[in-house]
């Protein structure tokens, strides 16, 4: 089927064609994110959202823009999961007479414990990548949880100095993450999609 080239008038004839060959691949797509009904509504989004856009619409790669769409759609979810999980843990914390929570009923599955650890394995190579004083002053920072006047003070340094190295440190770290990141997801949507 020839729709991820040279298009760029969206009809019905040619939005129906996308939905029968793309919808069963973006569910599955989806439900490597969400659970199969959010998914399936996630889908359904997507595609009615194309529709109603298509006046302003020039699709190139069809394709492409729906596994994007969709992806996105699925981030939004996830943090939109976080956020209200997070709102209604601190409610319940804050309750009187409320049920004891324990830790045991939030306690991360083995895929996150994975994902836990090939980040911390990133952020150690990219600290790798800094200087010695300034991996000791972030360990120090983050791990170790000093203030900028504590680490000064400690090593004999201004508390300037501390958040140069601390800075410098983050620089290097957000740019090593954001390009294995990237790296990363590309190979799991190629994966993915193939």
């Amino acid at each position: 089927m020839q729709t991820d080239t040279n298009i760029s008038r969206l009809d019905e004839s040619l939005f129906e064609r996308l939905f029968f060959e793309y919808q069963p691949r973006l569910v599955r797509f989806a439900m490597h994110f969400v659970d199969e009904e959010t998914a399936e509504d996630i889908v359904q989004n997507c595609f009615l959202r194309l529709w109603n856009k298509r006046e302003n619409t020039i699709l190139t790669n069809a394709k492409g823009l729906l596994f994007m769409m969709v992806r996105n759609e699925c981030l939004n979810e996830l943090k939109h999961r976080v956020v209200a999980s997070t709102d209604s843990l601190d409610v319940l914390v804050e309750e009187k007479g409320s049920e004891q929570l324990y830790w045991q009923d939030f306690a991360p599955g083995a895929e996150a414990i994975l994902v836990g650890k090939e980040l911390q394995q990133l952020v150690d190579e990219a600290l790798m990548q800094t200087s010695e004083k300034s991996r000791e002053i972030f360990i120090l920072s983050r791990k170790d949880e000093l203030k900028p006047k504590e680490i000064a003070e400690q090593m004999g340094i201004s508390r300037q100095a501390v958040e140069k190295h601390i800075h410098a440190a983050l620089d290097i770290l957000k740019k090593y993450l954001l390009k294995n990141f990237i790296l990363m997801v590309a190979f799991c949507i190629l994966w993915l999609l193939f």
